[in-house]
């Protein structure tokens, strides 16, 4: 190879390094999902499993409310009110109790790396997530969660984040970050209303119902390795788990689609297994009649408002609709059972 040839594959090769140094250096700056650092400029909170990994490894945080798309709407800063904490939330919309006990794991590595504690974990368990697969690793974004500084590469020099979200994170610079906490993931474009409900709630026919004890023990797995093990490893950890208030429209469809006995088996297993732990407290909100038949609060048959999101921490730090029996969660389900009875008696033409 002639000399210049040499010059010209040494300068290009040259260029090239410079460039990919200048694209991982602009990601590490700005470092959009915050995994170096907790940002200055508001992030996008547009992507939990994006966003979920930087935050729980560097938000100054003791205590965190974990859950699926249900818990999006809470205020931190009312949690904080409520126990005497300082909290962040890490929901994964449409997840499984695999992903929850994923983060919850994670969380504990990061705060044993700082030398600190969790003093509170609050866990909104759908009954329908208990009942999802027991390794489900969907959306968790491995290389965001660990500490490798090699597969650092993948974030660094991101097409994506390069180009999309570095930008469109620039637009916020001089946004107010103080309410970030409780603003991150909220939705701002849907409307609360009966209507809203109705609009998501087609009429059906009921299909035969499932039997209770079809997929017991995926559920039971679930529990022992996603949320008992955390609580058995962790005494120094309050543990308040909630059924969340799903609408009554929502256990309407669960029932004419043959599902709900199998969630509510779910539900009282969740008691079988957790409520002899001294550091859980386990509630039932699904059951709050009064709560789950105010449609208006609801903008499609299960995800509710931020108001009702603060009026559960209020109900759970006053110990209202706490379970401290199976038959308690049971007679829970009664009650959800009626609730639905009523419901279709007045929605059926």
């Amino acid at each position: 190879m002639s000399i210049s040839k040499k010059r010209w594959a040494l300068g290009t090769l040259t260029a090239l390094l410079v460039l990919l140094a200048l694209c991982a250096g602009l990601t590490y700056v700005f470092d959009p999902f915050e995994q170096y650092r907790e940002s200055a400029i508001l992030p996008l909170y547009d992507q939990e499993s994006y966003n979920n990994p930087g935050i729980a490894k560097h938000y100054d945080y003791n205590a965190v409310i974990l859950g699926t798309s249900m818990v999006e709407m809470s205020n931190p800063s009312v949690i904080d009110a409520c126990f005497g904490v300082r909290s962040v939330k890490l929901p994964m919309r449409g997840s499984h109790t695999a992903q929850m006990g994923w983060e919850l794991g994670h969380v504990y590595k990061a705060k044993e790396k700082r030398g600190e504690t969790l003093s509170l974990a609050i866990l909104a368990v759908d009954a329908y997530s208990l009942m999802g697969p027991v390794d489900d690793d969907e959306e968790i974004i491995e290389y965001l969660w660990n500490d490798d500084p090699l597969d650092d590469v993948n974030y660094l020099l991101n097409r994506d984040v390069l180009l999309v979200k570095i930008p469109r994170m620039l637009r916020n610079i001089g946004k107010d970050t103080s309410t970030k906490r409780d603003d991150m993931y909220k939705w701002t474009d849907v409307t609360f209303a009966a209507q809203s409900v109705y609009d998501t709630t087609p009429v059906s026919a009921q299909k035969e119902m499932t039997d209770p004890e079809y997929r017991i023990e995926r559920s039971t797995a679930n529990i022992e390795q996603h949320i008992e093990a955390y609580v058995a490893a962790h005494p120094e950890t309050a543990f308040k788990i909630y059924m969340p208030p799903y609408s009554v429209a929502y256990w309407y469809l669960m029932t004419r689609n043959g599902l709900s006995e199998q969630q509510f088996r779910s539900r009282a297993r969740v008691c079988e297994l957790l409520l002899d732990y001294p550091n859980v407290e386990i509630y039932d909100f699904s059951s709050r009649i009064a709560w789950i038949t105010d449609l208006d609060e609801y903008f499609d048959y299960s995800h509710h408002s931020s108001a009702m999101s603060d009026a559960i921490m209020r109900a759970m730090a006053a110990g209202e609709d706490r379970v401290t029996s199976v038959e308690q969660m049971w007679a829970g389900s009664a009650r959800i059972r009626q609730a639905v009875q009523d419901f279709a008696a007045a929605y059926e033409p």
